[in-house]
């Protein structure tokens, strides 16, 4: 006789991939990239059989959680896109942005890596370029954003505030608000002066992402 599995068993088994996944998220953004599998049990009180059956090595498991935090600047940036006022919905977007970035040791540390390079995250990652691109075009048509900065301008900025922001925030939490409102004015077209480089290429941007500074510990 044909039988069902256990609706228990599989509430019980969602409910510590739950668990897992928050844990893991918690534990990788404070410790960074070296956290062990053991760290991330303890923290979402399961075994770690428990984890490997879901995760078979902690580099799935860290692609899981990167992805989920690559969602979430997504979701920022659909969210950017619906307002009204482009100045603004770029400004949430880089604020948000950023913030991630610089509580989560993990994420930082792994982009650039291999473990960025999964087809879900790219597809994440060109939602939120085409996204940027958007605000930009809409922004420029309103006059609220000068006509030579680009979605890999953009970029860049957000990796100097962020990385100003890795090294400011045991100090002095917040502060790099500070360096995103100076930024932000500087992609106004008032005053805006001709730029003295050219726009980076895409692999040059890839390049630089490779690094991302540390957190002091």
């Amino acid at each position: 006789m044909e039988t069902t599995a256990n609706p228990a068993l599989r509430a019980d088994a969602q409910r510590n991939l739950t668990r897992i996944l928050a844990a893991a998220r918690e534990v990788f953004a404070e410790e960074g990239v070296e956290a062990s599998i053991a760290q991330v049990a303890e923290r979402a009180g399961v075994g770690t059989a428990t984890i490997f059956r879901r995760f078979p090595t902690k580099d799935h498991l860290l692609a899981a959680v990167i992805e989920h935090r690559i969602e979430e600047i997504a979701e920022t940036t659909r969210r950017a896109t619906e307002s009204k006022d482009p100045a603004k919905g770029l400004r949430q977007l880089m604020a948000r942005a950023i913030e991630i970035y610089i509580h989560d040791r993990g994420l930082c540390e792994s982009t650039g890596t291999a473990l960025f390079d999964k087809p879900r995250i790219h597809e994440l990652a060109d939602e939120v370029n085409a996204g940027i691109e958007a605000l930009l075009a809409r922004g420029k048509d309103a006059g609220a954003v000068r006509t030579d900065i680009t979605a890999a301008d953009i970029s860049m900025l957000l990796f100097a505030v962020a990385s100003a922001g890795l090294k400011l925030e045991p100090a002095a939490p917040g502060a790099w608000h500070r360096y995103l409102d100076v930024v932000l004015d500087g992609l106004r077209p008032e005053g805006a002066r001709p730029l003295s480089r050219r726009v980076l290429t895409r692999a040059q941007l890839d390049a630089a992402w490779e690094g991302c500074p540390q957190r002091e510990r």
